[in-house]
């Protein structure tokens, strides 16, 4: 700041010289070229003390992001408006949005920009960005410039934006062949991704047709009508509830692990599914029923701005109350220790218990992970160990098993 201001003063002194020393040589040396010397450089001089006074500060810049809800690789516009409440000339305006490209990159557009502004009151910029990395991402305030014809004066200052200031990228979702673990459905009808046991005496609504319906559940009357297959909706009498744990200490695959959990529940929420999601962090909610879009978004947003915790310093939630029901409980986890497995198979009670262990591809088991996996699968635990190219067929291989 100090160092801005030394410049700043700087440059207002040079003005003064400049003009001052035209003033003095056409008195010393008068003659018309002096003066006219004189008469040339006074109105540029006027000008950089003009814009020496101006006040930038009292620009508005607003910020709007068009899709402030973003999944990686998809694509979002960002609009930067600056306002002033005066007419006076301005030669240039520069726009610097100084934007990190870590979290996402710039697809079209520039987030910086020389603006010719002359007598406008309001001006535009508008670029384009495509998520990169997971997360909730700030955007830094942004920062204007203006200057003379000649660069004599320039001013400075960076300005808090209204409006929109960060962004949200959601997680990378996989394709996931989800079958159904340790469930039984009835003669004649096919295993569709979290089906439910319903009560088909009385219809609430209909739906799109899916792989795996069975034929009385057909809406023929619909279909008589708009010539697409409908399916009934039952009310749900008994459904076969999933409780999803993420393990959510600090580990190699840390980011894998998020990918899997976020493409499970998407494809549970696509599927209507009656499942729990909760991660070994207490201060994260226990979200139900991921059968809507609502609490998919909510679920999504946790994953997006969830980092590693550290085992030591965090408290565990209450196992108990989040795990109850009689469906299986399905864990995430890099590393399924005995620190890890002790509360939640004391609050699993019956209930059938699978882990998937995320590994990385390159590199073999250490002796320690392959001791925990033992052990794991000693106390009953069904552990299946994956990399990030088996998600898509992963269900299916443990009900294989």
């Amino acid at each position: 700041m100090i160092k801005k201001h030394a410049r700043f003063t700087f440059q207002l002194i040079f003005v003064l010289i400049v003009l001052g020393g035209a003033y003095t040589f056409a008195m010393f040396q008068g003659g018309m070229a002096s003066w006219t010397i004189f008469y040339f450089v006074l109105p540029f001089a006027i000008y950089a003390l003009c814009i020496a006074l101006y006040p930038v500060s009292r620009m508005t810049v607003t910020r709007s992001i068009q899709q402030p809800l973003l999944s990686i690789k998809e694509k979002t516009t960002v609009t930067v408006r600056i306002k002033r409440n005066n007419r006076f000339p301005l030669v240039y305006l520069l726009v610097k949005e100084h934007f990190k490209n870590d979290f996402a990159l710039i697809s079209d557009g520039q987030p910086s920009r020389l603006f010719t502004m002359g007598f406008k009151k309001e001006i535009e910029l508008q670029y384009e960005v495509k998520g990169q990395r997971r997360g909730e991402h700030a955007f830094a305030p942004i920062q204007l410039e203006i200057a003379d014809f000649f660069g004599w004066i320039k001013k400075q200052t960076t300005i808090e934006v209204v409006g929109e200031s960060t962004l949200l990228i959601f997680p990378e979702t996989k394709s996931i062949h989800y079958v159904p673990i340790g469930s039984h459905h009835d003669p004649g009808s096919s295993k569709s991704p979290f089906s439910l046991i319903k009560e088909t005496t009385v219809a609430t609504s209909v739906r799109d047709y899916q792989p795996g319906d069975r034929v009385a559940w057909i809406h023929w009357k619909s279909f008589a009508r708009t010539q697409s297959l409908m399916t009934k909706e039952f009310e749900n009498k008994r459904g076969e509830h999933v409780s999803l744990l993420l393990d959510a200490r600090s580990s190699e695959v840390f980011e894998e692990q998020i990918r899997f959990a976020a493409s499970i529940l998407k494809e549970a929420a696509a599927r209507k599914a009656d499942l729990t999601f909760l991660t070994t962090d207490a201060e994260q909610a226990v979200i139900r029923m991921i059968s809507a879009e609502g609490e998919l978004r909510k679920a999504l947003t946790q994953l997006a701005r969830m980092n590693p915790i550290e085992e030591t310093t965090t408290k565990q939630p209450s196992y108990g109350a989040a795990l109850q029901g009689s469906g299986a409980i399905v864990m995430i986890s890099g590393n399924p220790d005995a620190v890890f497995l002790r509360k939640i198979l004391s609050a699993a009670r019956s209930q059938p218990v699978y882990c998937f262990v995320i590994r990385n591809s390159e590199e073999p088991l250490s002796t320690f992970m392959q001791q925990n996996v033992m052990t794991a699968r000693a106390q009953g635990v069904i552990v299946q160990l994956l990399t990030a190219e088996q998600f898509e067929r992963s269900f299916q291989e443990v009900a294989r098993a």
